[in-house]
């Protein structure tokens, strides 16, 4: 009986020819992000923290899309490399608009170009870990962040108010006004106790306790997921009773900042307040809550606290973040210097 080939009439192969190289189909800038944001939120990182990593690489991936135009379509992760994320760090250095799509600042000194080193930095730290979390995952097959370096920067970076500033500041909002007059305790609450405005945006009534006078912020708030206990002044206590007194005439809420109609209070909307206090007492700067968190820790330092205790307060994971919060002034310089000086001492022993 005569069998059916089935392979007459088609072309066979038997010795391998090898073709070139051919590389597997690739992320595109935006199906990174999403991966990384996946990656991040499996190990439990707080939406804040990721949050920032999405805002940040999206800036990255608007200037492909400036930089590359239509061809920018095309660019994968695979196609990143150390050459263009340098060109996008001078970018930022030298070419971006300082306020450009800020919500409220875009007017703000719109002819100034570059970022400070220290914004710059903020960026290249999220590249850095935004491509080592494609690298450990084997995403991409090489890390083209991991040699960009960080710019240097100045160690001072934030200038806390003089003691004349911050007596000109504390004047600037009209109590009269609730809203104002709500944000006056919140520079209170800042310069008594260093919160940071996150921490402040967030507070709930159940976390001050007025018999005790301190506040109790709880780990799931705290940047470094430990619980911090802060102890506040009489007049600071006063204040926040007096607030959440007179919000509950008005609102149902669980939070002491609100705004005038009831709303958990944004952090945009308190430094837009602080810019317009700052403008209303002509102190000729920018003044943010961050700023006055530095206030807190140089004026306790130069009342003698200690830096541990104020590591504590600030909930910092490392004392030596504590120490770049402490700028301390020329007149507190001096006047260690007259109390402590060796030579005085000699010449006083003579």
């Amino acid at each position: 009986m005569e069998r059916n080939d089935k392979r007459k009439g088609k072309r066979t192969v038997t010795e391998r020819v090898p073709a070139a190289e051919v590389g597997l189909p690739s992320y595109t800038l935006e199906e990174a992000v999403a991966y990384v944001v996946r990656v991040k939120r499996a190990r439990n990182l707080k939406e804040r923290t990721i949050d920032g990593y999405v805002q940040n690489m999206q800036y990255l991936i608007d200037w492909v899309n400036e930089r590359y135009g239509e061809a920018a379509s095309e660019i994968t992760i695979q196609d990143v490399t150390v050459d263009m994320l340098r060109e996008y760090v001078l970018w930022c250095a030298n070419d971006k608009e300082y306020y450009g799509g800020h919500p409220f600042k875009s007017e703000y000194a719109k002819d100034r170009r570059g970022l400070s080193p220290a914004s710059v930095n903020v960026r290249i730290r999220v590249l850095r870990t935004f491509f080592a979390t494609l690298h450990t995952e084997e995403v991409i097959d090489r890390n083209p962040a991991a040699n960009v370096s960080l710019m240097r920067q100045d160690v001072d970076t934030v200038e806390p108010l003089t003691d004349d500033e911050l007596k000109r500041f504390l004047k600037a909002p009209d109590q009269k006004q609730w809203a104002q007059w709500r944000d006056y305790v919140i520079i209170v609450t800042i310069l008594d106790t260093g919160m940071r405005l996150n921490e402040i945006c967030s507070l709930e009534k159940a976390e001050v306790d007025f018999v005790r006078k301190q506040i109790t912020l709880p780990a799931s708030k705290n940047k470094n997921r430990k619980s911090r206990v802060l102890p506040i002044s009489t007049e600071t206590a006063r204040l926040l009773k007096q607030l959440v007194t007179e919000s509950a005439q008005h609102f149902e809420t669980t939070f002491v900042f609100t705004t005038n109609y009831g709303e958990q209070l944004s952090e945009k909307t308190v430094q837009k307040a602080f810019d317009k206090y700052a403008e209303r007492a002509k102190l000729g700067r920018n003044v943010s809550p961050h700023v006055l968190r530095h206030n807190f820790a140089t004026m306790a330092a130069e009342n003698g606290m200690s830096v541990f205790h104020l590591q504590k307060l600030m909930g910092h994971a490392e004392i030596a973040t504590t120490r770049k919060y402490v700028q301390l002034s020329s007149e507190s310089i001096a006047e260690q210097h007259k109390r402590f000086s060796p030579l005085s001492r000699v010449l006083r022993r003579n």
